[in-house]
């Protein structure tokens, strides 16, 4: 792989390098000024700055059966810092107008907005709305995440572009499974209800694990942030607070977290496989290919022409 901004062949000794492009741009400016939108409209509620419920006092309120344990949730931590460095990176004036800015396009102010609907409707308790809006955000963040697959970049490349919109797909994904089944909690629907929507959310979410590692190049960020979430709901399921087991029988209990693990030793199997698989076979072979194609000599024109009429004859 190479970087975003050293993809081209090595220069000859005559070739003059393009001049780099260190203006600012309205994706910088965006960028940095949603970011502190996001922070303020996502803190105001977890600070008690507005006088709205915060999210861990109304996640124990509507608690699910795949409600992750709250040590789960610190991935947001990281999930912020991490944002935080590609904001002020992007800055950089080899940085501005690079392709990992291009290829993040207005994904991250749009994602931003779906967010803040998101932290308001669900602190306002507005169960349909904070489900359109977090749909919203998965499909915003996994089409970011798909642009930003598409151009080639070292590990330095992938760890500032690609990785802060990844990690967050990954744990939206695993907050979408959580915020549809907040819903029938919400509307107090029978248990058999819940454990219907849960099963399907849990089979949506291994099946997305694995759909994305049968990319190549693989992004493993995403599959890792599902297993994780999928341990974190495991954990939660051996010390429920008490509303699950006054809702569910016990081997409805159990019947879901023997679920989530097959789910974790299913994903965790898969991602081993295919780092292997990556080390072992596709990444030779793609080396060994573009080795090749470097190598290949490029006829010229008279040669072509010659070809050219040996064929037609």
């Amino acid at each position: 792989m190479c970087d975003v901004n050293t993809c081209a062949k090595t220069p000859s000794k005559d070739a003059v390098s393009p001049p780099v492009d260190t203006s600012i741009n309205r994706y910088n400016i965006m960028n940095l000024v949603f970011y502190i939108i996001n922070s303020i409209a996502t803190y105001a509620v977890q600070f008690g700055w507005v006088d709205l419920p915060d999210n861990g006092t109304l996640s124990d309120k509507y608690q699910t059966i795949i409600t992750p344990w709250g040590t789960a949730f610190l991935i947001w931590s990281v999930i912020f810092m991490w944002q935080l460095f590609w904001v002020i990176w992007q800055f950089l004036p080899s940085q501005r107008n690079c392709e990992g800015v291009i290829k993040a396009w207005y994904y991250y102010p749009i994602f931003t907005c779906f967010q803040a609907g998101w932290t308001f409707s669900f602190a306002n308790e507005v169960m349909w709305l904070q489900l359109i809006f977090m749909y919203g955000i998965l499909i915003t963040l996994i089409s970011a995440s798909m642009s930003l697959q598409t151009y080639k970049k070292t590990w330095k490349g992938y760890l500032i572009w690609q990785f802060p919109f990844s990690i967050q797909t990954g744990w939206i994904m695993a907050a979408s499974c959580l915020a549809t089944n907040v819903v029938p909690v919400y509307y107090e629907a029978t248990a058999t209800t819940r454990i219907v929507v849960a099963s399907l959310c849990l089979a949506v979410l291994i099946i997305t694990a694995f759909t994305w590692l049968s990319s190549y190049p693989v992004d493993f960020a995403i599959p890792c942030v599902i297993l994780w979430a999928l341990c974190g709901v495991y954990m939660e399921l051996n010390n429920p607070l008490p509303v699950i087991p006054e809702t569910f029988t016990v081997r409805q209990v159990n019947g879901v977290q023997n679920a989530v693990l097959a789910g974790i030793a299913l994903v965790g199997t898969g991602i081993v496989a295919k780092a292997l698989y990556v080390l072992l076979k596709q990444r030779p072979e793609a080396l060994k290919s573009a080795s090749t194609e470097e190598k290949k000599p490029v006829a010229s024109g008279s040669d072509s022409e010659e070809a050219s009429a040996e064929e037609n004859v």
